[in-house]
């Protein structure tokens, strides 16, 4: 089945969340096929529908004051840093083939995996306890000395209509170092003391080509979701 690939460039989240919704009600029209947007953000906070996990340790005129954009999203989870040296992927699709929510955020995970291998990184899939809720949280963590980090994370949004399962949002990848305020937020609940996020650079020790990034991840979309793609 074929996919559509666009790239948004440098963009707000609200103007990208626009075209999000716009490409989100043609798909359940069938005026679409499933799509992958791509966007870069400036400095943005956007909040789940989790507000458990909605944790921000300054006064939001403090988060406006620094130039950060504040958001309320339609997405699952918590607290979530965007940015400059990122990767953002929105995922405009009807999962209902792919066996629904669970297995298909199995699937994104699985596309992180191996784009992440594809520049020598080792992450996995495993649970770790979240102190918010005292519950494990399953994700792909990199570990590094016996520490969990964060490198990159997920959360959609859906409806059900009629047949299908149709999606929004996706995941996001720290791909070069540019997380001077990771510090404002708890992501997802969990503290950033504990869990720090981490970039592919830091990992690798020297700057990631965002352009090879990103077709390494098209590369393994097609493959894990047995997609062909067209820009």
């Amino acid at each position: 089945m074929d996919f559509k690939i666009l790239d948004l460039g440098n963009i707000s989240y609200q103007d990208a969340w626009k075209i999000q919704q716009e490409f989100f009600e043609k798909r359940q029209i069938g005026e679409v096929p499933d799509t992958l947007i791509f966007a870069q953000h400036p400095p943005t906070i956007t909040l789940g529908s989790n507000k458990e996990w909605n944790t921000i340790k300054v006064p939001e005129s403090e988060i406006r004051k620094r130039g950060i954009e504040l958001y309320n999203s339609k997405r699952g989870g918590g607290a979530a840093y965007l940015g400059p040296g990122q990767i953002v992927g929105y995922t405009i699709m009807d999962i209902h083939p792919y066996g629904g929510v669970l297995n298909f955020m199995k699937m994104l995970e699985e596309v992180m995996i191996k784009t992440s291998k594809n520049f020598g990184i080792d992450v996995d899939r495993y649970d770790v306890m979240n102190p918010t809720t005292d519950k494990p949280y399953r994700a792909t963590w990199y570990r590094n000395n016996g520490n969990d980090h964060v490198l990159c994370t997920k959360g959609i949004g859906m409806r059900l209509k009629g047949n299908g399962s149709y999606t929004h949002h996706g995941f996001c990848l720290n791909v070069n170092k540019n997380q001077s305020y990771f510090d404002l937020i708890d992501p997802c609940g969990f503290p950033v003391e504990e869990v720090k996020p981490i970039s592919m650079e830091e990992i690798n020790g020297e700057v990631i080509n965002y352009l090879d990034v990103k077709n390494k991840i098209v590369e393994n979309f097609k493959e894990v979701f047995g997609k062909n793609g067209e820009a």
